[in-house]
């Protein structure tokens, strides 16, 4: 029998249910507890996953001996104060992305996860999408050539739901999408090309009723030459894509964001097409990649699960989340200063602002 690794979810909204099913989908680990301050919302949390039990405060769910690691699926600037606590209590603890709001929140977390030595793990799940591991493999065993120019985009109508007094509309949100969604590309971005140098960008709010842009637009500058572009949006239908530009072939990468939510099923409904360079001016043929299957949030959560048990890595830590967000954060201040192309050293450091 195998003995699961004991976990337990603090947040209990639309989020908390994806990651509470992706636990039900796997054989490694299980919702013990959980926890909420609202306790009609936990009662029935615990009911629907079949939870045996649930805590009335956080610090009685960090006391719990019982509880290996915690999912946490609460908004971004209650992520500081939650992830620390649970870090300081000898705690695993899994954060939705971001990381954080800030990145002063960010290098605090940062700290308590180096100076505890708790596993600390950040679910920038779109890295794993079947799409995104084909495309890093292409890179890494020179198929692809050498890649000058990546595009990407991530928008949904997000931004016309969105009222004044929302959460993502106030300082909790900064960017818009860009920090809820842009984040994933700027993950992503990092992962297949490596560290971004600058940034440049220009954001508008156009349509939405609320206060941040809804549309964004950024050029990055990464540190090996490439260029890549960096699109998001909360003014239209969803998108969700990626294309690379090699020396030797282009690929180009699309998801149909009706089914993010479902990671086992996020890669049936993903086309991936490849073009390559031996092909004459004028070809259009753009064969298909087969893609593999995975479940980009069983398999993080999972791999978090056994690192807190000594048995894997985590792959997307304090470092790799922080470097996503200063991407972010370096659009925000380019854009306050139109445009200008702001160094990520210089977020990272503390040194840029917005104008």
């Amino acid at each position: 029998m195998v003995d699961k690794i004991r976990l337990a979810s603090v947040g209990t909204g639309r989020w908390a249910r994806v990651l509470a099913n992706a636990v039900a989908r796997g054989e490694r680990t299980a919702l013990v507890s959980c926890f909420s301050r609202d306790e009609a919302k936990r009662e029935k949390f615990q009911q629907e996953f079949g939870i045996g039990r649930s805590a009335s405060s956080y610090e009685e769910l960090l006391a719990d001996p019982e509880i290996e690691g915690i999912l946490l699926a609460t908004p971004n600037d209650t992520h500081r104060e939650l992830i620390v606590q649970a870090l300081e209590a000898g705690k695993g603890i899994y954060t939705e992305k971001p990381i954080a709001g800030s990145l002063e929140d960010a290098r605090a977390i940062g700290d308590a996860a180096q100076r505890t030595g708790s596993t600390f793990a950040v679910g920038h799940s779109a890295r794993r999408l079947a799409g995104s591991r084909v495309m890093k493999q292409w890179i890494e065993d020179g198929s692809l050539g050498d890649v000058s120019l990546a595009e990407t985009n991530f928008s949904n109508e997000r931004g016309l739901e969105l009222t004044p007094d929302s959460w993502r509309a106030k300082t909790k949100s900064p960017g818009g999408p860009m920090v809820q969604l842009g984040i994933h590309h700027a993950d992503n971005l990092n992962y297949l090309l490596g560290p971004v140098r600058a940034v440049s960008a220009h954001s508008r709010r156009l349509y939405t009723k609320a206060d941040i842009p809804d549309a964004v637009m950024a050029i990055l500058e990464h540190e090996s030459g490439a260029l890549s572009y960096m699109g998001t949006g909360w003014a239209s239908p969803s998108v969700y894509t990626i294309n690379l530009q090699g020396t030797k072939a282009n690929l180009r990468y699309d998801l149909d964001f009706k089914h993010w939510h479902e990671g086992h099923l996020a890669d049936r409904y993903s086309t991936l097409q490849s073009q390559s360079h031996e092909l004459s001016y004028g070809e259009s043929h753009r064969p298909r990649v087969q893609l593999p299957h995975t479940d980009m949030y069983l398999e993080q959560i999972e791999e978090f699960a056994m690192a807190t048990r000594g048995e894997a890595t985590v792959e997307v830590g304090a470092a790799e989340s922080t470097a996503a967000l200063a991407v972010v954060h370096a659009a925000i201040v380019s854009s306050s200063r139109r445009g200008q192309a702001v160094e990520v050293a210089e977020i990272l450091s503390g040194q840029a602002k917005a104008a």
